[in-house]
């Protein structure tokens, strides 16, 4: 009983909260707000925001079981010798891969075949889907249990340990066979033919024209598989290309790029993937699905150690069924998943991408980082609960309905992992965390915000962004706006200038930041970088004292004592 008691209490005490809404940073407020989040508060529940559900219809026949695949060859064989109806390779009709129905029996099974490398569905393959919804749950199923997910394995793929599963069907795909296809995929108009006969002759599609050939259009055998992609974090995408996923950025009032994220096709129980670019270019592996077939896309916002969501047990998504084209590609207008997509933007950049030498927020644990995207206005714009793998950031400004920019979505998914990468960098983890003081805590992350959100947009294009002299139109919320230059004890005792004062090179004293406070701290330090800070000796501080000390012992060149003993007297 002690040890759930000190537990809850730590869960209570480790709840970092950070509002970011320079108005809201009174102290009193901040202080509750970092001591009493509490992940299973009633206002929590696990689909609060789920949205629509999927909507299933009839079940589909399967084309790829062995006795469809072995009638459509006979059927072929008896025709005529004619185009793409015989085989350059010898025909072995056999089970490749299985069906299956996974039963993950608690959340944390759920997350396991998530965190797989499975593409997974939350419902069966072989059902019309008449709505696409944000999630389906089995009716069948308690909603307090995970709904079960479905897949197509390939037989020599090792399955997650321990979770339950039922295998639905045995089947064949010829697609996969490389025996079949044949050397440089010579043998693919007689794939084609077999999985479209097969097809026909179990009733997932209608009969076609005696002159339909359902490899037209699908390019050169030799281009179809994707090049390795340069992309961190792994996946494929290069050549050639199927389509282009970008996102808008209010910030820049303009579309971009939409890098690093995994788009599915499936049609049947088939799925090819790819990985976006730079360019938000993204291929697909494997043969592709023949033209004027209805393929179902899928735009996933998760990588290896990060998954976006919409609430705690649904990842985020943007799905788009019955296109009739293997080519998808799709603009993330304004709305509730350019939010989530800008929060993946986030989260990409800091496990993947240049963050300045910074830390990775990887849980050592090997747990993800749930970042979940509130469709709601909250009086916090962002919440870490520390000992969890999970963050919430909210979509509106306290009590209204304005949304954050884009950059204010990015700059709070950073925040809230530096807020990880902090606890991951202390000796002792949480416990040691719970002892730092309530201004280290969070100005620790607004530094890291600023930092990492300029290096971000400098690269898109505003030069200055971040800067004392960064004060756009449509000024972002704290930190970002005049490099939050303006700072005072009056504005907030914990989220401060602090540590972005140790790094810039910028005296603020005096200096005008209207409508906001002039600068009250004279700042005299600079030379220190975020990265030589949090590498040597940020584990070590656990308030003003501390710091003082470490900073002393790790002073850059033409910095004194005195000179950090009087910015250190303003805080």
């Amino acid at each position: 009983m002690k040890k759930i008691v000190f537990y809850m209490a730590l869960v209570s005490l480790l709840s970092a909260s950070c509002s970011d809404v320079i108005e809201q940073y009174e102290t009193e407020a901040s202080n509750s707000q970092l001591m009493n989040r509490d992940l299973t508060s009633e206002e929590e529940t696990k689909y609060a925001e789920e949205g629509e559900p999927t909507v299933l219809g009839e079940q589909l026949p399967i084309p790829y079981t062995i006795e469809n695949m072995m009638a459509a060859y006979k059927s072929l064989l008896a025709e005529p010798k004619a185009e793409g109806n015989r085989s350059f390779t010898a025909v072995n009709i056999r089970s490749t891969h299985k069906y299956i129905k996974f039963n993950p029996a608690t959340e944390d099974e759920l997350e396991a075949l998530q965190q797989s490398d499975l593409i997974l569905y939350d419902y069966p393959l072989d059902k019309e889907v008449l709505v696409v919804g944000k999630f389906y749950h089995d009716p069948d199923v308690p909603a307090d249990q995970p709904t079960p997910q479905y897949a197509t394995v390939r037989n020599e793929t090792a399955l997650p340990a321990g979770i339950s599963y039922e295998i639905l069907q045995e089947v064949y795909l010829p697609e996969e066979d490389i025996e079949l296809l044949g050397t440089g995929n010579m043998n693919y108009k007689f794939v084609y033919s077999l999985v479209h006969r097969a097809e026909n002759i179990s009733g997932f599609t209608p009969w076609e024209p005696s002159d339909y050939k359902p490899w037209d259009n699908i390019g050169e055998p030799g281009q179809w598989y994707p090049n390795p992609n340069p992309n961190p974090g792994g996946g494929g995408g290069g050549a050639p290309i199927y389509g282009t996923i970008r996102i808008f950025d209010s910030r820049l009032n303009t579309l971009i790029p939409f890098e690093g994220a995994k788009v599915t096709a499936k049609r049947g129980l088939r799925t090819r993937e790819g990985i976006t670019n730079a360019n938000g270019q993204y291929g697909l592996d494997g043969t592709p699905f023949p033209n004027n077939k209805k393929v179902d896309f899928k735009l996933h916002m998760d990588r290896k150690h990060f998954v976006i969501k919409d609430n705690q047990i649904s990842p985020s998504n943007v799905s788009r069924n019955n296109i009739k084209s293997n080519h998808w590609s799709h603009d993330i207008m304004p709305g509730y998943e350019n939010m989530q997509g800008h929060m993946f933007r986030a989260a990409y950049r800091y496990f993947y991408k240049d963050i300045g030498g910074l830390q990775r927020p990887i849980r050592p644990s090997g747990n993800r980082s749930h970042i979940i995207a509130k469709n709601t206005a909250k009086d916090w714009q962002g919440i870490n609960y520390v000992v969890f793998p999970y963050l919430k950031i909210a979509r509106f400004r306290p009590g209204s309905t304005t949304e954050y920019q884009s950059d204010d979505y990015f700059s709070t998914t950073v925040h809230e992992l530096a807020h990880t990468s902090h606890v991951i960098k202390m000796n002792s983890g949480a416990v040691q965390y719970s002892q730092v003081n309530s201004m280290l805590q969070e100005s620790w992350p607004c530094a890291v915000e600023w930092f990492v959100t300029g290096i971000e947009y400098r690269e898109r294009g505003i030069a200055n962004y971040g800067t004392p002299n960064y004060n756009p139109s449509n000024p972002p919320v704290f930190p970002n706006r005049f490099g939050y230059q303006f700072w005072s004890l009056n504005t907030s005792s914990d989220y401060t200038s602090l540590f972005i004062n140790l790094v810039d090179n910028f005296n603020e004293l005096g200096q005008s930041f209207s409508p906001h406070p002039m600068g009250t701290v004279n700042d005299q330090v600079a030379g220190y970088t975020l990265a030589n800070i949090e590498t040597n000796f940020l584990k070590h501080c656990y308030g003003l004292s501390s710091l003082s000390t470490q900073l002393k012992a790790n002073r850059p060149a033409g910095v004194s004592n005195a000179q950090i003993d009087l910015l250190l007297s303003f805080y």
